[in-house]
């Protein structure tokens, strides 16, 4: 049966392109679809001390704007409930960000405050947890999967608050993995993995390994559905044309800063090449016993110079 499917997707993948999970309006609605499947991922990857089968997670309508002037119009991909006591905003990022960091613990704090109802004590924030979790499709460091954001004391070397959490996961390290010791692989992981995949065949092959086949089916079916529709489709080719403008700028920088450096090099070359023609002319005359005054005025340099340099021959 799976030699079947497999077979079908890789039929499927010659006629329709798969949109990435990692594309925004993909993403949203797979897990909205799938969200026991999204549940399970979110406990699982967040170690949180819960049973899924215990837990509901309930899709928020409000989202948190952006502030980054380069970001104008975009929003945190999900904000979901987990129970009543933890909300998470997940944000996927197909492109590395530097400021990565200060950017989550922005949206944290704007998470936070979102929590208080009108006329509620700002104390009862104190038994709520919110967590930032991002997925970031570039692993910006090398050999590592995560990184895990807590508010520690330096002096007596604790973590004081564990209400507020952020993950950052580089899931370009998870797809690696897969290729290289899938065995050592937990649920979370692959489905990190699968994130990264370019076509259902490859999507399938890496999330057999953690759905049952109703769950993988239903997913499946999802990701084709929303490759077929426009939304997804405009989004993920407004994407690709973007990268190749980066890319063609990028070739034209690199192309001028070459066209620069050959001009300058050459401008370096001429006057170095002259400096030695004129060193040489004048080691020529010295050695002729030409006298000084003379090499001073034909080669427009000064006495004391030509005395240097006859002092440079004799050494």
């Amino acid at each position: 049966m799976k030699k079947v499917k497999e077979q079908y997707y890789q039929k499927l993948d010659t006629y329709i392109e798969m949109i990435p999970l990692t594309v925004d309006s993909v993403f949203k609605a797979v897990m909205q679809i799938n969200s026991n499947v999204f549940k399970r991922f979110l406990i699982e990857t967040l170690d949180l001390n819960i049973k899924p089968e215990e837990s509901k997670v309930i899709f928020l309508d409000k989202e948190l704007i952006k502030d980054n002037y380069k970001e104008k119009g975009k929003i945190v991909d999900l904000n979901v409930k987990i129970n009543e006591k933890l909300l998470v905003t997940v944000e996927v990022n197909r492109v590395r960000f530097e400021s990565i960091k200060e950017r989550n613990k922005l949206y944290l704090e704007k998470l936070r405050t979102m929590q208080l109802e009108i006329g509620d004590e700002y104390n009862i924030l104190d038994s709520k947890y919110i967590y930032q979790l991002n997925l970031n499709a570039k692993d910006n460091y090398k050999g590592k999967g995560e990184n895990i954001i807590v508010s520690y004391d330096i002096t007596d070397k604790k973590i004081f608050d564990d209400t507020e959490k952020i993950y950052i996961k580089h899931l370009e390290f998870y797809k690696k993995m897969f290729y290289t010791n899938s065995k050592e692989m937990k649920y979370d992981e692959f489905f990190m993995a699968g994130m990264m995949a370019k076509n259902f065949t490859e999507l399938y092959s890496i999330l057999k390994n953690i759905l049952n086949e109703k769950e993988l089916n239903k997913f499946m079916g999802s990701m084709i559905n929303m490759s077929k529709e426009w939304i997804p489709i405009h989004e993920w080719e407004k994407e690709k044309l973007e990268k190749k403008v980066r890319e063609k700028e990028r070739e034209i920088a690199i192309k001028e800063g070459i066209r620069e450096g050959i001009k300058e090099g050459k401008k370096e070359g001429i006057k170095e090449g002259i400096k030695e023609g004129i060193n040489e002319m004048i080691i020529s005359m010295i050695n002729n016993r030409i006298d000084i005054e003379t090499v001073s005025k034909v080669s427009n340099k000064s006495i004391e110079e030509i005395k240097k340099i006859a002092e440079s021959i004799k050494d």
